[in-house]
């Protein structure tokens, strides 16, 4: 199964000069967890991301929640094409220790992928399981290995 078929279409995006608490009432009234940062005059190109977690640490900093989103969106940001296996996006996600990952295809902006759509549906599961390549962590791992 490849990325782009569990992707989320269109993925829900904001300029750099947004608000952030306007970024941050996007998320609730979408249910979302994550905001794509697009270029104002090229809104297929990702600048950034803005996900539940920045927003968290905007408000226990005290960040101004009317000053931009530039202020506190996460770059670069973290991609993979449309026609990479949906294994391939969990082990990105894996690697940069993040809950969603911007999906492109040809460069392009795309959708959106989140660790829930991995795990949402059966099919994926079996698609992770199946081409998934075991890996062997250290903290496990036995004594002397």
């Amino acid at each position: 199964m490849k990325a782009e078929t569990i992707a989320r279409r269109p993925p829900i995006t904001a300029t750099p000069d947004a608000k952030i608490k306007e970024v941050a009432r996007i998320m609730a009234e979408k249910k979302i967890g994550l905001v794509v940062i697009v270029d104002k005059s090229q809104p297929d190109v990702a600048v950034g991301v803005v996900s539940e977690r920045d927003i968290v640490r905007a408000v226990a900093k005290g960040v101004n929640l009317d000053g931009p989103v530039s202020a506190i969106m996460s770059t670069p940001v973290i991609t993979v094409e449309g026609d990479e296996p949906v294994w391939k996006v969990a082990e990105v996600m894996r690697q940069h220790n993040i809950r969603h990952v911007v999906v492109t295809r040809g460069g392009k902006l795309y959708g959106v992928i989140s660790i829930r759509d991995l795990v949402a549906e059966e099919p994926v599961l079996r698609s992770l399981v199946e081409f998934g390549r075991g890996e062997r962590h250290e903290e496990y791992a036995p004594a002397g290995d």
